[in-house]
């Protein structure tokens, strides 16, 4: 009969047999979506990307800014030059800054357009800042992805002597790099979901809801390990999957109708706590919403609570 210990070191050795295999196929493809990683290693969406969110904190892999179908990339360190290929994804606008931004490897924010000092913001994959001081103002210029900081710096002292312009001391006095992190949007959308106001005749019906939530929880056996107690972010579980324990975020609507926007919303906060997300809801889903969840598949687990 098998030990506890022995089954417990059996579900690890499977583990990190997934994990190499996942590391095996991206060196094969090259940066992949979590859909097509399930496929190739025969494990649904959601445990999937369990693992990879694993894999992400332990800095094995990293992932996209840039979201294909509401889904980032995966990919290895030194793979970076392979993201090109996936630009057809990017917005008009983006897509125009980025062809502009590769051909002249740094470019000047001032004389960019409205329109595409908007879009190199968001392609955060592909065009990093460099804030640097001239004639005692600050000045932010934009970079390849591919180009080193100190080429980038030689290029941008360049094109300021072809102004008859210095570097202040002749030294940059700031770099500012975008991080490849999703967690970078955290702020904007807490704020969103602290900034929705509720009438007070709503508070009674919304506390009744959380309370089925966590009877819900309770009925089948998940673990609560952190209570959260923001608007709609619940706690997080533990869950007990074939490989070992792992986390998921509660998210939770009172809402009567769940829209494409809530799904995504719901997606976007398991992508920054970096883990899969059990959506409970209370009422229906409409039809874009259906159709969103067969793009998300099994990376959102909703149910439908009483």
């Amino acid at each position: 009969m098998q030990t506890n210990s022995a089954y417990d070191n059996d579900r690890v050795k499977q583990l990190q047999l997934k994990k190499q295999t996942i590391i095996e196929i991206l060196k094969k493809n090259g940066p992949s979506l979590p859909s097509v990683i399930s496929k190739e290693i025969g494990m649904s969406l959601l445990f999937t990307s369990a693992l990879l969110s694993e894999m992400v904190n332990e800095k094995s892999l990293k992932f996209t800014n840039l979201k294909i179908g509401g889904s980032p990339l995966y990919y290895l360190e030194g793979q970076e030059a392979l993201l090109d290929n996936f630009t057809k994804h990017l917005q008009f606008k983006e897509k125009e800054v980025f062809e502009k931004l590769k051909e002249s490897q740094v470019l000047d924010e001032e004389l960019l357009e409205p329109a595409h000092r908007v879009a190199i913001k968001s392609i955060k994959d592909f065009a990093f800042p460099i804030k640097i001081s001239v004639e005692g103002k600050d000045k932010t210029f934009w970079r390849y992805h591919l180009l080193g900081q100190e080429e980038a710096l030689k290029k941008i002292e360049e094109l300021l002597r072809k102004k008859g312009k210095e570097l202040s001391e002749k030294k940059v006095s700031g770099v500012v790099e975008v991080a490849k992190e999703i967690e970078q949007e955290s702020k904007e959308i807490s704020k969103e979901v602290k900034t929705r106001e509720k009438k007070k005749s709503e508070r009674d019906y919304k506390k009744d809801f959380y309370d089925k939530v966590y009877e819900y929880l309770r009925k089948h056996g998940l673990e609560i390990i952190k209570e959260i107690n923001e608007k709609e972010k619940v706690c997080i579980i533990s869950a007990d999957f074939f490989f070992g324990k792992y986390k998921l975020l509660v998210v939770a609507s009172n809402k009567k109708k769940i829209s494409e926007a809530d799904l995504s919303l719901a997606y976007q906060q398991g992508m920054l706590s970096k883990m899969p997300v059990l959506f409970l809801i209370q009422g229906e889903l409409t039809k874009k919403a259906k159709a969103y969840c067969e793009v998300l598949g099994d990376y959102i687990f909703i149910k439908k609570i009483e």
